[in-house]
């Protein structure tokens, strides 16, 4: 495999916010049968500044390979923040990928299939048969 295999850049993920809002209103109107108006309305906002919140945390613009298990990430909201990690495990759930990292101070970071296109995906699910 040469590098041009190794090297990923990600777009933003459609899916995964139509699944979010999906899953929003199951949980939302489900609620509001359980609930009065007022707590369903409190859990509405909640549950909305919930989101925001989380949508806040940096997305990876691109990561490629280096060696062994040495990846170099490069993020969206700090496109001067290039960070050398150490990948220890990548699941493969079909239709999303999850990496794990050496460092526990990094939380693990799903890619969608959608953020790739279909000769990096492919790709990178041989990779994840790998590592």
């Amino acid at each position: 495999m040469y590098t041009a295999n190794r090297v990923f850049e990600l777009q933003y993920s459609r899916f995964a916010i139509v699944l979010q809002l999906f899953i929003f209103i199951v949980i939302i109107s489900l609620l509001y049968s359980f609930l009065s108006i007022f707590l369903w309305l409190l859990s509405v906002v909640i549950m909305g500044v919930a989101w925001f919140v989380f949508q806040k945390k940096p997305q990876i613009q691109h990561f490629e390979f280096l060696d062994d298990q040495d990846w170099i990430f490069c993020f969206h909201h700090f496109p001067q923040s290039i960070q050398r990690r150490k990948i220890t495990k990548m699941i493969d759930h079909q239709c999303y990928i999850v990496i794990y990292f050496d460092d526990p101070l990094h939380q693990p970071y799903i890619i969608w299939w959608d953020q790739l296109s279909i000769l990096q995906w492919k790709n990178l699910k041989i990779l994840a048969k790998l590592v």
